[in-house]
């Protein structure tokens, strides 16, 4: 019984041109055309009240398929047969009432067949705000032709006029050439900028994004050369990494050009990401040449998974010596080192990252350090090395002294670090 009562006071039908749709006692009706009309009222608020339908009224149409009679091997079963002694064709199985989600898209159907056809393939790519546009094109029907020639541009007008009914009738955009409609926008009415809107993906654009979309679309046209000139098309992808400075800065042309045909970056950005997290990881690691330009999609993917590899490394390599680090901070060094020449790791980060710049394998030595046995230094010059001091019965001793990826130091590193090592061995005498 409750479900029986809940399925009576959740529907959705479309009848007498109207679309009606009830959810826990609240009902909202609306009508696509002859006016566009949308009310709504609820126990709290009995009486019907206009409002702005958010959702999706209007979608691309799918005809269910049906099955094309019987199958081959039903077919030639059934030439062997003789139904002789059939007494009667069997009983017509009754047909479980529709779900709601069943009912809803047969009445969306049925409200999108209820529009001009033109008017329903205009609104349909776009996944939001369809409402506006619908009232901009009944009200100043013209711009039916202009919502399918250049679909943002549509849009942002649509979103401009606010559903404004007296401004969409004295401006009559439909008899204003594109490059006009750019100004109502402020825009520069230019054949580029034009070019450029209509770009856009309409399925790219979302709630969350179309005001950002619109500011976005100013600031390319407002410089000398903007990254879409060469974008086939504009899509979710494409703007998130034009959207951020630092994406920006590190997307070449052919791998937005890739980015705006990938149907996966329609609705969701990932490439984005994927160029933050690979510039981040490079920050972190501090290994090797940072790479700051992506020329094209392979190369991300390339040094993208390079960086994600030795960025694990690290993140292992880390725990292992916090673990045997125990505490956060080692002990103090044993001898004070010489700002900008000869600086103490004085934590297991440090360790790591001195690991990972020169290549070599310090981010182990975490449990010999505490043992007071050994610690480890950086060198800065005359050549960039890792030292580690070893404690003997008459005091600290090099007990290595290496350049990058375990090369040994110069001479004249060496004599530097002897000659540091000898005068604070010596005022400790």
């Amino acid at each position: 019984m409750q479900n029986s009562t809940k399925q009576n006071e959740n529907s959705c039908q479309f009848t007498g041109g109207w679309l009606q749709l009830r959810k826990n006692s609240s009902e909202i009706e609306i009508r696509g055309w002859d006016p566009p009309t949308a009310r709504r009222r609820s126990p709290v608020s009995p009486e019907w009240a206009p409002f702005v339908p958010e959702f999706q009224l209007v979608r691309p149409y799918r005809k269910k398929k049906q099955k094309s009679g019987l199958s081959e091997k039903e077919k030639a079963a059934g030439q062997m047969t003789f139904d002789f002694f059939a007494e009667s064709a069997p009983p017509k199985v009754k047909k479980a009432p529709l779900t709601l989600a069943e009912q809803k898209k047969k009445a969306l159907d049925s409200f999108r067949f209820s529009l001009p056809k033109d008017v329903a393939k205009a609104l349909e790519p776009f996944r939001v705000r369809q409402w506006k546009m619908l009232q901009m094109m009944y009200y100043d029907q013209g711009t039916v032709d202009l919502a399918l020639a250049n679909p943002a541009l549509a849009f942002f007008l649509a979103q401009k006029f606010d559903g404004d009914v007296e401004l969409i009738k004295s401006l009559q955009c439909s008899k204003m050439r594109q490059r006009e409609l750019l100004k109502l926008l402020n825009y520069p009415d230019s054949n580029a900028a034009v070019k450029l809107i209509s770009k856009i993906q309409p399925a790219s654009i979302t709630t969350d994004n179309w005001k950002s979309m619109i500011k976005m679309v100013g600031s390319e046209l407002a410089k000398d050369k903007t990254a879409l000139g060469h974008v086939s098309k504009i899509n979710l992808g494409v703007m998130e990494i034009v959207v951020d400075p630092i994406a920006s800065a590190a997307a070449g042309a052919k791998l937005l050009e890739a980015v705006a045909n990938d149907h996966r970056e329609k609705y969701r950005g990932r490439v984005v990401h994927m160029i933050r997290s690979a510039l981040d990881m490079q920050v972190d690691i501090q290994v090797g040449r940072t790479i700051t330009f992506f020329q094209d999609l392979q190369r991300l993917y390339d040094v993208h998974e390079r960086v994600t590899n030795q960025y694990k490394r690290r993140v292992r390599q880390l725990n292992d010596a916090e673990l045997a680090a125990i505490s956060g901070t080692f002990q103090d060094p044993p001898l004070p080192g010489i700002p900008g020449k000869i600086e103490p790791l004085i934590c297991p980060r440090d360790l790591v990252d001195e690991g990972e710049i020169q290549g070599n394998c310090v981010a182990s030595y975490a449990r010999k350090i505490m043992s007071g046995k050994l610690y480890i230094y950086r060198v800065f010059g005359p050549q960039r090395a890792t030292l580690s001091i070893v404690k003997k019965k008459r005091g600290w001793e090099i007990g290595e002294l290496e350049a990058r990826y375990n090369v040994a130091a110069s001479k004249s590193t060496e004599d530097f670090v002897t000659n540091w090592l000898d005068q604070h061995q010596a005022s400790r005498l």
